[in-house]
């Protein structure tokens, strides 16, 4: 038994050093490939370069195309009347619209079965390890973002020069507690078929409260008979206004009402079902659905092909619409430039918002993210950030992390060669939760319509708007401009006006696109660090299993059972741990 444990403990050394050697694949190739280009042909190189990134090149290709034919067409297309704008517009983003369909078509299967055979395929100390290990990043680096955002937009100001709009569309009504309240209710669907298309949502209706004035309003009379107006008078519905003089007739008198002000308190009125797809119930369900399959053993083994089977046919799927997608999100991004009015003023009026926001996004992105990443892996995060290229163009052209989901597994996995156990488990999780670029935006925002408005905060507001904008962006829908919707939380919470938002929804658009990016960012690499973390574990999860096959097809002529093989696991488990702590090295 010793030496089978010293031969497995080996294999495992192995497998770790096979691991690493892959794990660190990526830059070894960069740096060897730019090397040989110094001394070699250019252009052989710079062939082999987009030959062996061909979906990149064209991804951006078709993203900076569609941008440039955007903005060239702008003027020509608001001087058309409608319908022929309308007809442009949407003739233009039509390919754009098929994408995201497609994209949209892969959400659910691949979020549901991702999670289900990735948990499946961990024990229970494994995950929970894995899942901790993710959390306390994605918590962290949301607090950073929004921390970021609020020193930002309190050093720049962007909102001191600005003016509020006389007219806004009205906003909906929200209320801090309920909206929380539905996070958590949302992660425990009643209806399982439902929330694979809608999710709860609380209705909020005003009521009157407290009396807080009196108003005297005028009542034009001429138009009532003097018996008519005797009866207003006696119901006290109107009252005669001082200085009439008794003579004058009571029609051409001066009368006023009483106008009462209370205030207007929201309430909840019950749950209303929003159109959007229940992604953290769906989340949750599969987690506890790949939990037990996983604990089943062999009862669950025909389950597991069939979800197995069925995410690798998605997964080829994704590969035939990522060769459509620098077509897709040319033509989105292609029509959304074309059909912004006043584009050149939009963006002047609101360039210090813009640059605030985006300064935001680039110091985390380029600066947070990567100074993490390189503290817990020690590598180079700028050549693992290239490799997620695909990744982050597809995120600003369909605006929705969740539609960007397919992109990002294929990048880690494919790329990055990242653990798919942790990818199925990771990914799905964090696009759901993980949101830095919403949690900066929005404290950059509540604090920008303060500046305009010329309210003061606290420092308790500020602290109030930090907890409130991480909270809410948790809760935000990986979908585009749920970011708008989850605001109305913070600005609520320190009384702010929500009608102000219509002051950022004119860029909101674009601003969207480029926080998605961050999120997606994030999430790529959560998904490394969390497997440098986690590859010890992942080692021994490996061992765990092969030896249980094992004994599974030495004894399978002994009359013992799987149940047998499962009550040895644990006696088998210390004897290994006893045994690596003097044979078996940490992983580099």
């Amino acid at each position: 038994m010793e030496n089978k444990l010293l031969n497995k403990d080996n294999n495992g050394l192995s497998n770790g050093n096979n691991y690493n050697n892959k794990k660190q694949s990526y830059s070894s190739d960069y740096f060897r490939n730019k090397n040989q280009s110094g001394d070699g042909d250019i252009w052989n190189w710079i062939k082999n370069f987009i030959k062996k990134n061909l979906l990149v090149v064209l991804i951006v290709t078709g993203a900076l195309i569609g941008l440039i034919i955007g903005l060239s067409i702008n003027d020509a297309v608001q001087k058309l009347s409608q319908p022929a704008r309308y007809n442009v517009i949407i003739t233009i983003g039509f390919p754009g619209e098929l994408l995201l369909r497609m994209l949209k078509m892969l959400i659910l299967p691949l979020i549901t079965f991702s999670l289900i055979t990735g948990l499946a395929g961990l024990n229970g100390k494994v995950s929970g390890k894995i899942g901790a290990r993710a959390i306390a990043y994605y918590m962290t680096t949301t607090c950073i973002a929004a921390i970021i955002g609020l020193i930002l937009v309190s050093a720049i100001r962007p909102g001191s020069a600005m003016v509020p709009p006389k007219d806004s569309e009205p906003q909906k009504d929200v209320r801090p507690l309920d909206s929380f309240m539905d996070i958590v209710r949302n992660m425990f669907p009643s209806n399982i078929v439902k929330a694979c298309v809608q999710q709860d949502k609380t209705k909020i209706k005003f009521i009157n409260g407290t009396l807080l004035s009196e108003d005297k309003v005028s009542f034009d009379v001429t138009r009532f008979s003097e018996a008519a107006i005797t009866d207003m008078v006696n119901k006290k519905e109107i009252f005669e206004s001082q200085g009439n003089s008794p003579s004058t007739p009571l029609n051409k008198r001066s009368f006023y009402k009483k106008v009462k002000n209370y205030s207007k308190p929201k309430i909840g009125d019950g749950l209303e079902q929003t159109g959007n797809a229940n992604f953290l119930g769906l989340i949750v369900f599969a987690m506890a659905v790949g939990k037990i399959a996983g604990s089943m053993g062999k009862e669950a083994e025909m389950f597991l092909a069939f979800i197995t089977t069925f995410n690798a046919i998605v997964t080829r799927l994704i590969v035939l619409v990522m060769w459509y997608s620098p077509i897709g999100i040319g033509s989105l991004i292609m029509a959304r430039f074309a059909e912004m009015e006043n584009i050149h003023e939009t963006f002047a009026g609101l360039a210090l918002f813009i640059v605030t926001v985006i300064l935001g996004i680039g110091i985390h992105g380029l600066i947070v993210l990567p100074a993490i990443f390189f503290f817990f892996t020690r590598t180079n995060p700028y050549v693992y950030l290239s490799r997620v290229g695909p990744a982050m163009a597809t995120a600003f052209g369909t605006d929705s992390s969740a539609a960007t989901l397919p992109t990002t597994f294929r990048c880690l996995e494919e790329n990055l060669k990242i653990d798919k156990r942790i990818t199925r488990f990771i990914l799905p999780v964090g696009t759901t939760i993980n949101m830095d670029g919403t949690a900066l935006y929005e404290a950059v925002s509540a604090i920008f319509i303060a500046q305009s408005v010329g309210q003061s905060l606290s420092f308790g507001d500020y602290i109030a708007i930090s907890f409130t904008s991480i909270l809410a962006s948790v809760g935000a829908a990986a979908i585009p401009h749920a970011g708008l919707v989850t605001m109305l939380i913070v600005l609520d919470t320190v009384g702010l006006p929500t009608d102000m938002i219509a002051i950022i929804f004119s860029v909101d658009w674009f601003l969207d696109r480029v926080r998605t990016m961050i999120n997606v960012l994030g999430d790529a690499y959560g998904a490394g660090i969390v497997q440098h973390l986690s590859k010890d574990d992942l080692a021994k999860a490996d061992l765990i299993e092969k030896a249980k096959l094992d004994r599974e097809a030495e004894e399978q002529g002994n009359g013992r059972t799987l149940k047998d093989d499962e009550e040895d696991e644990v006696s088998f488990e210390d004897e290994m741990n006893s045994s690596k702590s003097s044979q078996v090295t940490t992983y580099c």
